[in-house]
């Protein structure tokens, strides 16, 4: 007569019940990271009118403002989500505030200094000069990602196991998403600010903010899934 088995199997509504609280999870960290993206890019825009209106001597307070201010759009976004499964994350906000800016004015002089070698390089074809600069991106967004997720690897590691996974997600996730970017904004035709750029800008944003919330949703579903199945 063959053994029964007495390992408690998980129940079926469970099972479904866990699988639905993912999704609705997965779903609100892209929602939410595609629109704190289009007001970081929102930002990004003033800022650049600022700096045009007042002059370039005070583009390096405005660059820090602007990191500082959409480091706390993406900290306070994330976080309104995150409370409602890890709990005394305040610091999340002030990491995620401090690592953008610092990826930020970094990453800025990388690229310019990027964009201005490859530019001037007169061995270059214009195909060599795509994709050497498309290269270029995808590794400054596994700067951005990896500077972040470590800054935030360091309040989830008190709560979560094998939270170092978050570092990855995100240098994987920041590096697609800002090649998204890149290919999106050289879909435009014109320097001039106009409806075309807004309407461009708005969807290279949401894109942008959805590939890499995506991404990092897969990771973060991942590392609360013992906290979803005890939620049953």
């Amino acid at each position: 007569m063959p053994r029964q088995s007495t390992e408690k199997q998980p129940h079926p509504s469970s099972q479904s019940l866990s699988l639905k609280k993912s999704w609705t999870l997965w779903e609100w960290w892209v929602g939410i990271m595609a629109i704190a993206q289009l007001i970081g890019l929102g930002i990004g825009f003033v800022a650049s009118a600022i700096t045009n209106s007042i002059g370039i001597e005070h583009a390096a307070t405005v660059f820090h403002l602007v990191g500082l201010l959409e480091g706390i759009v993406l900290g306070v976004a994330q976080w309104l989500v995150l409370r409602r499964y890890v709990k005394r994350i305040n610091a999340w906000v002030i990491v995620t505030a401090i690592a953008v800016m610092v990826a930020w004015l970094i990453g800025l002089k990388v690229s310019a200094l990027m964009i201005f070698s490859i530019g001037l390089d007169p061995t270059l074809t214009t195909a060599m000069k795509t994709r050497a600069l498309l290269q270029g991106v995808f590794f400054l967004g596994v700067w951005v990602g990896g500077v972040l997720g470590f800054a935030q690897w360091t309040v989830l590691k008190a709560h979560i196991h094998r939270a170092f996974l978050w570092i990855v997600a995100n240098a994987l996730a920041w590096a697609l998403g800002l090649v998204v970017a890149f290919m999106m904004v050289g879909m435009t035709h014109t320097d001039q600010f106009n409806l075309e750029t807004v309407l461009l800008g708005a969807a290279t944003g949401l894109t942008t903010g959805a590939v890499v919330g995506a991404i990092t949703g897969v990771a973060l579903i991942w590392l609360l899934k013992p906290r979803l199945l005890r939620r049953n």
